[in-house]
Parts: C-alpha cells; sequence; structure tokens
C-alpha cells in the first residue's frame, strides 16, 4: 500500500486503484484485487491447485450460426477452476 503524498488517498500496490481509508486499502488489497500477484488471487490459485476435482460439471456453448450447445469445458463446481 502506498499513501499518496499531499492527498488523503490511499493506493493499491498491486493494482493502482485508489480508495478513500487505510481500512478500505488493505481490505481491497486481501479481499478484492483482481492482479495476478495479490495475496487474494495467489490464495484462490493455491487453493485450486489442491483441490482434487471430484465434483465437475460440464458446461455448454453454442455452436456459431446454429441454435445448438456442444459440451466446451468442465468446471470443478468445488473451486471453480476449468478442468
Amino acid at each position: 500500500m502506498k499513501i499518496l503524498k499531499n492527498q488523503t488517498l490511499y493506493k493499491c500496490s498491486y493494482c493502482g486503484r485508489r480508495k478513500l481509508t487505510k481500512r478500505g486499502c488493505l481490505q481491497h488489497e486481501d479481499r478484492y484485487c483482481s492482479n495476478e500477484l495479490s495475496p487474494h488471487q495467489m490464495g484462490i490459485k493455491k487453493w485450486q491447485s489442491e483441490c482434487p476435482h471430484k465434483n465437475t460439471e460440464t458446461v455448454y456453448s453454442y455452436i456459431p450460426g446454429e441454435a445448438v450447445q456442444q459440451p466446451d469445458h468442465d468446471v470443478c463446481l468445488d473451486c471453480n477452476a476449468r478442468v
């Protein structure tokens, strides 16, 4: 977290989003930041790598130019990762 000079703003170290309070900035970094290197995303990646992916579901997508769906990929329902 960076404190911007001559302002009462705080800046996220990972994505650069500005917040008004220190608490809000820390909460953003820990829970909501979408940057790949943020603690939030690193925790999601670790959780997905440790998941056994036993509970999966097939996702369907439309064939271009048709009104018919075909199987596209499988998704783990526990960790929301593509399998």
